[in-house]
Formats: structure tokens, sequence, C-alpha cells
């Protein structure tokens, strides 16, 4: 690879730009077609990037959804704030799940890689469990902080339960606002909690 710039940028600045090109058509072919849909020629042709650059970045579809699955589930866990909780439990469970829901308002293709598509994956799904169990373990982590307890089995349910809130959203089964699920879900949360 050319160690020098071209047009004003680095190597590693193309590259990393190629990455981005790539895993933005994985997201919206995903968002269209599901996650079996994404196809290493499909995500070349919406990029406009050669395969060799898809191989560039990415050793094969696995490896590039996993890529996309993550940077999903790092905007959206972006609102989820760090144990111990600062402020009052009710608060900082209403900040964290109007931050989930308006993500997910604000870019729908977000909420089929995250809730509803990696079915059928043994990887995606072993990722995105993963995924569910490490913000139940944050959740009950910061509500210890100001409610001594063991609360993993509640966050858990709670983790599930809002799931499942979420698929009945999307599906259009549940009409509400952001604002709306934020306020019903603090509130079932708070009292599996207690607090």
């Amino acid at each position: 690879m050319s160690t020098r710039a071209y047009r004003g940028r680095s190597p590693q600045q193309r590259v990393a730009e190629r990455r981005e090109r790539l895993l933005a058509a994985a997201l919206d072919l995903w968002s269209e077609l599901g996650w079996s849909g994404v196809s290493v020629r499909g995500v070349c042709a919406r990029s406009g990037l050669t395969d060799r650059y898809f191989y560039e970045s990415f050793t094969d579809r696995d490896a590039l959804l996993l890529a996309v699955f993550d940077r999903v589930r790092d905007e959206l866990t972006g609102g989820l704030p760090a144990a111990p909780f600062t402020g009052e439990p009710r608060t900082v469970m209403r900040t964290m799940f109007l931050a989930l829901f308006t993500a997910l308002a604000d870019d729908p293709r977000y909420a089929r890689v995250a809730f509803t598509d990696p079915a059928g994956s043994p990887a995606l799904e072993t990722r995105r469990h993963d995924a569910l169990l490490a913000v139940a373990d944050a959740v009950a982590a910061g509500v210890s902080s100001v409610a001594p307890g063991d609360f993993r089995g509640h966050a858990l349910f709670c983790v599930g339960g809002v799931g499942g809130l979420i698929s009945a959203w999307l599906a259009g089964r549940y009409p509400a606002a952001p604002g709306e699920l934020a306020d019903r879900c603090t509130e079932l949360c708070a009292r599996v909690f207690g607090v």
C-alpha cells in the first residue's frame, strides 16, 4: 500500500473512509433486505467500491455484519449511564429510555439490526444475546449503586420486557411517541426494581 497522501488524505484515512462507506452500504441493505440479503457483491455495488477494498477491511461477510451490529449497538447504548448512577434512579432510567426510543425513531434502520433480524445467524444471535446481558449488567450495577442489592435478575427481566415492547412498537401494535414509551418503561422498571 502506498504511504503517500492522496488529495490531502493519508492512506490510513482513505482506508477508514472506504470502511465507512462499506458499513453504510451494509446498514442500508440490511434495513431493506434483512441480514441474509447482505452480500459482498451487493455491498460493493452499493458503496461504489470493488471487492478488493471490501477485503481490505473485512475478512468475510460475517465480519461485516458483526461490525454493523456493533456500530448500531454502540449508537443505541450511548445513552446508557455508567455505574454508579448519578442522580435519582427514575430520572436516570427515563433519560436512558428516551435516548433509546429517540434513536430508534430517528433511524429505523437501527431497529431491524438490533431488535428484529438476527435470528438464523448464530454469530449475530450470540452478539445480540451478549449485548442484552451487558445492558442488563450495567443497569443492575447502576441501581445497586443507589439501592444496595443484587438486581441482575430484575435487570434481565426489564431488558426482556423492554425488548418485547419495542418489538410491538416497531410492528405498529403499541403506538406511542418516544417520550410516552420512555415514561411507561421507566414506571414499569422502577416498580420491578422497587425504586
